[in-house]
């Protein structure tokens, strides 16, 4: 049985994926496959920057915090990874959604430009 956190997890995901749906229907009327790229990429880019700060203490005590901190056993390295995993696997999807479009843009605005142009 799914925790009531993970049913809202995965109810926030759908609901990201369908605006994220939606916005790049209304970019593509408007600005054509240049806009499904720039979506695909700005889609991309902030996937992969949450993805590396998620880990990296940048800011204010969690800087002193990580540095202060004893090691730890390999067993709660393990479970400190795999709750890092979990945390993240919706943006790997996320992040595959922002290549497609992006890879669709590309090719669409090339083919527009030199095939039907």
């Amino acid at each position: 049985m799914r925790s009531p956190a993970g049913e809202i997890a995965n109810a926030f995901a759908w609901a990201v994926l369908l605006v994220l749906v939606g916005v790049a229907i209304l970019i593509a009327d408007w600005l054509g496959f240049a806009g499904l790229f720039i979506l695909g990429m700005l889609t991309w880019v902030i996937c992969v920057q949450v993805e590396l700060g998620d880990d990296t203490p940048t800011a204010s005590a969690a800087v002193f915090r990580a540095r202060m901190a004893s090691e730890r056993s390999p067993e709660r390295r393990a479970a400190g990874q795999a709750e890092r995993q979990v945390r993240l696997s919706p943006l790997r999807f996320y992040r595959w959604c922002g290549v497609a479009l992006t890879v669709i843009g590309a090719v669409g605005f090339a083919c527009q430009r030199w095939v039907g142009g």
